[in-house]
């Protein structure tokens, strides 16, 4: 199984496989083709199956990376807006296509207008991290990105030809604050979820999937891997202290985003070869249910 991007809404949560592959939102999804003016590609990116001449006449600057990164800007926000970093979450509206401009990912497919992402945690394969932190809030650029920092010699099925770049479209359209920040402890709520009898009981046991990734490595854990929620009952620790701290006050249905510094994750420790020493974590939550312990 490979993991599709995760999203918010109901489905905000997505299966993963591996490291170094991501898979797309379903290609098959097709949406009727539109026909934009030069002054319509500059702001919108399209929702038709092609962006093979999207480019013709809006590219203002290119730069190419040392890390093999070619960003190509439509537009450009004010110089003194920072880039974006490892940590932050964005909102973004997004394309993914093939070289030959055919259109194989993008949250239109689930007619969101944006998704948010946790930058520098590979949510998505490398390549995606990367493009980002070359960006601030109000760009829209084209990302090309090398097959090694996307697909690989793998590909992707019949979608992704082995060894073949990957065109990343991308507008950042905002930052988002954590709702809470205090003690090594960021949390997103993205579905606040729906209150319950049990929400102020100490004994309960709440029920969650989550994806977990640090900025080395793309799977910590993987509870879709099974399809079997994980389950943490008030009090116990068989989770990180951080990670107690959320849960404690999970409502069922609650989608979070949730990064943890070291200290409220595995430490000086680590885990293993999953989470190395003084490593911060990014836990991508649902909760699906809250029962009396």
């Amino acid at each position: 199984m490979n993991k599709i991007l995760l999203l918010v809404l109901s489905v905000f949560w997505a299966v993963s496989c591996n490291s170094n592959q991501r898979k797309p939102l379903d290609a098959s999804d097709k949406k009727p083709k539109t026909t934009l003016t030069p002054k319509q590609r500059n702001t919108k990116i399209t929702s038709d199956n092609s962006l093979k001449d999207f480019d013709k006449g809006s590219i203002t600057r290119t730069k190419i990376f040392e890390d093999g990164v070619t960003v190509k800007w439509f537009f450009e926000s004010f110089k003194k807006n920072p880039t974006l970093t490892d940590g932050e979450v964005c909102l973004i509206n997004y394309r993914i296509s093939l070289p030959d401009g055919k259109i194989f990912d993008g949250n239109n497919r689930l007619d969101l207008p944006f998704i948010p992402f946790m930058v520098g945690y590979n949510m998505q394969f490398k390549g995606w991290d990367i493009a980002l932190k070359h960006l601030k809030v109000g760009d829209f650029a084209k990302i090309e990105i090398p097959s090694e920092l996307a697909y690989g010699s793998k590909g992707f099925s019949n979608i992704v030809p082995a060894n073949s770049p990957i065109w990343l479209y991308v507008k950042v359209v905002a930052k988002v604050s954590p709702e809470y920040n205090q003690g090594g402890i960021k949390t997103w709520t993205f579905d606040k979820g729906t209150t319950g009898k049990l929400d102020n009981s100490e004994d309960k046991e709440v029920y969650y999937h989550a994806i977990v990734s640090s900025k080395n490595k793309a799977e910590v854990q993987n509870s879709f891997k099974r399809n079997l929620p994980l389950r943490y009952a008030i009090g116990q620790k068989n989770v990180v202290p951080g990670l107690r701290k959320v849960l404690k006050n999970a409502k069922k249905g609650q989608k979070i985003f949730v990064l943890l510094n070291s200290e409220q994750a595995y430490g000086k420790r680590g885990y293993g070869k999953l989470v190395q020493p003084n490593e911060s974590l990014f836990y991508n939550l649902s909760i699906t249910e809250i029962k009396e312990f």
